[in-house]
């Protein structure tokens, strides 16, 4: 159902000073739906450029379940938190696809809704990582997630950008899309939107975009984010395949004009 309330929600922003959210209270100062996402992948997702002034303005109607102990932020693992980067590791600093993500997509809800971020990107990992098994990150994704729901949250999307580590592996698609399907089961989320991004076209990974343009076609409810016209972070000299930082708003403003698309806001 599309949002009728824009204007009225773009002019309540106006008096955000009035607003105030209360790390791991957050219930209380919710009168609207908590619209959760889960952020999953690898340091695209988590963001390498570092952030600036613009990104990291505040909106009480966005938060995050804190990634790591950062004294910076005041923020807290596992605490629930005013967003701004970094969303995931604290040394990194980094502006990444949820900032600019939340930042959009906020907008087409109505003023009393919350927008809920559960950053699980991990840097240099391989699908594997993720994967359901004894000696992988998939219990610690399903816990944040149960976080999120604990809170009266209602996680309606996946937003995934990964593959760099798993360049040209053919077993790839299906392993996401086992990911995918294992999520959905143990978080009882049915078919919500899953975004997959499009890793640069430039680079030693390039190659792998063969595969993620794999991934609609496979899973269930799945959606491309393309990487047309981005570009690489100049300061990446190792490995030539990191988004610069406006690349990497615009990544971020495309998984929201997507899942505006998507979930009919």
């Amino acid at each position: 159902m599309k949002n009728t309330n824009n204007t009225k929600s773009r002019k309540g922003l106006e008096n955000m000073d009035d607003l105030t959210v209360v790390a791991n209270n957050i219930e209380q100062q919710i009168t609207g739906t908590f619209h959760v996402f889960l952020l999953l992948g690898q340091s695209n997702m988590a963001g390498f450029p570092k952030a600036q002034d613009l990104d990291k303005e505040k909106n009480p109607r966005i938060l995050v379940l804190g990634f790591d102990d950062n004294p910076e932020l005041g923020r807290v693992t596992n605490k629930w938190d005013i967003a701004c980067p970094p969303l995931h590791e604290a040394w990194a600093g980094a502006v990444g696809v949820g900032d600019w993500f939340s930042k959009t997509i906020v907008e087409r809800y109505p003023v009393g809704d919350v927008i809920g971020l559960v950053p699980c990107a991990l840097s240099g990992q391989k699908i594997e990582t993720f994967m359901k098994s004894d000696d992988s990150k998939y219990d610690w994704i399903v816990e944040r997630g149960k976080m999120a729901q604990q809170k009266g949250g209602i996680i309606e999307g996946i937003l995934f950008h990964q593959g760099e580590s798993n360049n040209g592996d053919p077993t790839w698609p299906g392993k996401v899309d086992t990911l995918m399907n294992d999520l959905k089961k143990d978080l009882n989320l049915g078919d919500i939107p899953v975004l997959v991004g499009e890793l640069l076209y430039t680079g030693g990974c390039a190659g792998h975009n063969v595969l993620v343009n794999q991934l609609p076609g496979i899973i269930k409810n799945c959606h491309l984010i393309t990487a047309k016209d981005l570009v690489v972070e100049l300061s990446d000299t190792e490995w030539n395949l990191h988004f610069s930082h406006d690349s990497e708003v615009t990544l971020g403003k495309r998984y929201a004009e997507k899942m505006i698309e998507v979930l009919s806001l």
